[in-house]
């Protein structure tokens, strides 16, 4: 997962909360948007891996 992959799935989630009937967290995310990438990659415990920087000692 890229930057900018982050990127856009925080602009997709800005954009969300502008619009009445797309705050409900319940409401699934369009198949292959970065927002549903991230959801899965956080359901499968990747998310945190993915974003690691490894220690330089």
């Amino acid at each position: 997962m890229s930057g900018r992959d982050l990127y856009r799935a925080y602009q997709e989630g800005v954009a969300a909360a502008g619009q009445a009937d797309a705050v409900n967290p319940y409401t699934p995310a369009p198949a292959g948007s970065p927002r549903q990438l991230l959801a899965r990659m956080w359901l499968r415990g990747r998310l945190k891996h993915a974003l690691d920087v490894p220690d330089t000692e």
